[in-house]
């Protein structure tokens, strides 16, 4: 995971370099994050709110890149009496495709990757560690109306091996250049 966000990282820093060209945006979201997961053994299905900063640069009207940084909150469930609870987050790198419907509102869809690592905790102690690299998809539409600042709603789904669902649908701001 270390070398997924240095690689993140240094891509958000070198679309920093243009910030006075059309396309870049920065920006952030507060949304609600559910995580499931079950087997023979065990069920766990819990939500709670998290966060994401991002960065995005789009090369036309209809393509782009965004990467960024996601904390999916703790979410937490009763497992045999005890308090249960994931404490994940994650780096994220997608392409993005958009479509303009006018000069303020915008869909996109986007597809990717996501870095993660997440800890399994029982009454706030640690059991268990976990990361990956997985699939990542989302889509959602901004609303920019005097073209530099905007409000984003959207939806991500990871597809991570490790759990039947996470997914994070959040709503935020973000800034043009």
């Amino acid at each position: 995971m270390k070398k997924f966000a240095w690689a993140t990282s240094l891509c958000l820093i070198s679309l920093a370099g243009y910030a006075n060209a059309d396309g870049l945006s920065l920006g952030a979201s507060y949304g609600y994050v559910n995580i499931e997961d079950s087997d023979q053994s065990f069920s766990f299905d819990a939500t709670d709110t998290g966060y994401k900063l991002f960065g995005t640069y789009m090369f036309n009207n209809g393509f782009g890149i965004e990467g960024g940084y996601i904390d999916f909150g703790k979410p937490d469930d009763i497992f045999l009496g005890q308090t249960a609870q994931i404490d994940a987050e994650a780096w994220s790198l997608y392409g993005v495709g958009a479509l303009g419907l006018s000069e303020k509102f915008d869909l996109f869809a986007k597809a990717g990757i996501v870095s993660w690592e997440a800890d399994s905790l029982i009454d706030g102690v640690r059991i268990g560690a976990d990361d990956g690299e997985d699939l990542a998809l989302g889509i959602g539409a901004s609303f920019n109306p005097d073209g530099a600042f905007g409000l984003r709603a959207e939806f991500d789904w990871f597809d991570v091996d490790d759990a039947d669902a996470v997914w994070m649908a959040s709503v935020g701001f973000e800034l043009r250049f």
